[in-house]
């Protein structure tokens, strides 16, 4: 059953509206990218989901239960969240913040071993996380949530730009990450700005607008195409093809003499 969300509409005190009646859904199985100019609603869409944040309007639905309704420990045997920015408020190392994956899960060291080998962390297991790159922080979340989810299929991974701070090799070796949690069933969502990225790897697109409403919503090749993005960030885009795979690029609106 996919994650479904229901006319959701939501607004910060004091400020407009972000998201307003949006209708979408994450499928098992594929991975689903979230993509719009700023201000679009996208990380809230991807908190209210997670049932990390309550809509004004609507509901989120997690294998036909409302999200809100479930604890935290049920929602994690069924969905791991990765925030934009890591936040801990001691400087635990490395492998104890990947180890915080299972803690709602039975206790299981090999996984631990496993997510960090995955993302090339084991040499940085010891190492606190205050020390580490914006980047290396990154695949640690990753780690994390690659811990919570060994050995489940029915569940689903929310991410919020998690390549956003990384290196080109470490970018597309976690998004090659994504395409193995899609094999096993598992629905991958990702909030991504890297819009050729998006279109190499994602099955499935979600598009807002600067109403925090839906665009357009279907598969890659539906969405991510140059009509739809000129018009949803006011300026011209082409799209091309490189050794087989899709290219996005932006064209400047200005014109020099």
């Amino acid at each position: 059953m996919p994650l479904i969300g229901t006319h959701l509409s939501f607004a910060y005190p004091k400020s407009p509206r972000v998201l307003d009646q949006v209708n979408c859904s994450i499928e098992q199985g594929a991975i689903t990218a979230i993509v719009g100019p700023n201000g679009a609603g996208k990380s809230t869409l991807l908190r209210i989901l997670a049932g990390l944040s309550k809509p004004d309007n609507g509901s989120v639905q997690l294998h036909q239960q409302p999200i809100q309704q479930m604890t935290a420990k049920d929602r994690a045997h069924h969905l791991a969240y990765i925030a934009q920015r890591s936040s801990l408020a001691f400087d635990f190392d490395t492998r104890l913040v990947v180890s915080f994956g299972r803690l709602s899960l039975r206790n299981d060291p090999a996984a631990i071993d496993r997510a960090l080998a995955r993302f090339d962390l084991a040499d940085l297991a010891s190492k606190p996380m205050g020390t580490l790159s914006v980047g290396q922080q990154q695949r640690v979340s990753l780690a994390r949530a690659w811990a919570q989810l060994d050995g489940l299929s029915d569940a689903y991974l929310l991410a919020d730009e998690p390549t956003s701070a990384m290196d080109p090799k470490h970018q597309l070796e976690t998004m090659s990450s994504f395409q193995e949690l899609a094999q096993r069933g598992i629905g991958v969502a990702l909030v991504a700005h890297d819009l050729s990225l998006a279109s190499r790897y994602a099955d499935r697109v979600i598009l807002l607008n600067t109403q925090g409403s839906i665009e357009a919503q279907g598969t890659t090749t539906e969405v991510l195409n140059p009509e739809n993005l000129s018009r949803i960030f006011e300026t011209p885009f082409v799209s091309g093809n490189i050794h087989g795979h899709p290219v996005l690029l932006p064209l400047t609106t200005t014109t020099q003499t």
